[in-house]
């Protein structure tokens, strides 16, 4: 499974297909999709900058188009790929495993209709968050987490020293995933600021 697929179906509520935090969400997705591209070989690192190579999987095809143009640093790319986000929902909903709901005004949710993946995700990472040794997959997925703030919610607080020392390992490069890291923290951070502001003038 695609780590942007995984992610996205951590961040939903199963029951009400909706976020469980907006908070750097599509920061988040857009560093998932990144490292997809990474592992795929359809991005290699060259003098700092990130350059296409190769071809990608189908379902990353589009995302790849997004950067094909020129080499950009870890924080182009991710600025470039925000708008993909929006279409990692139609190859689970293909797949059977999400359920795309049409409500009033345009708002689309999606409930899960296949709970395995989920569920198979989850005990993967719960394996490793229990003191099994992380593949690259794994590492990577916590490295996404953990800057979403995520880990406590889904697996409690305990897990959550654990994940932090296994987010450090990464299969793609210390600069790239420091870059991507660091992208998703400043945006849960500003969205968290901004939210707080809103509270209290209101």
């Amino acid at each position: 499974m695609l780590l942007s697929h995984a992610l996205l179906l951590l961040i939903l509520d199963e029951e009400k297909g909706t976020p469980r935090s907006m908070a750097g969400r599509e920061a988040g997705l857009a560093g998932a999709i990144l490292l997809d591209l990474l592992a795929a070989g359809a991005l290699a690192e060259r003098d700092g900058k990130l350059v296409a190579v190769g071809s990608p999987p189908g379902e990353l095809e589009e995302a790849w188009s997004a950067l094909a143009d020129e080499p950009r640093s870890a924080k182009q790319a991710l600025r470039r790929l925000k708008p993909q986000t929006g279409t990692l929902p139609a190859a689970l909903v293909a797949a059977g495993v999400l359920e795309e709901r049409h409500l009033r005004f345009g708002r689309v949710r999606y409930p899960e209709a296949d709970p395995g993946p989920e569920l198979a995700v989850r005990e993967r990472l719960r394996t490793v968050l229990a003191g099994a040794e992380p593949d690259a997959w794994t590492a990577s997925l916590l490295g996404l987490l953990v800057p979403l703030r995520l880990v406590k919610p889904l697996f409690g607080r305990d897990a959550e020293r654990r994940a932090k020392a296994i987010a450090e390992q990464g299969p793609v490069g210390d600069a790239v995933q420091a870059a991507v890291q660091q992208q998703i923290s400043a945006a849960v951070i500003a969205a968290t600021v901004a939210a707080t502001t809103a509270a209290t003038s209101g």
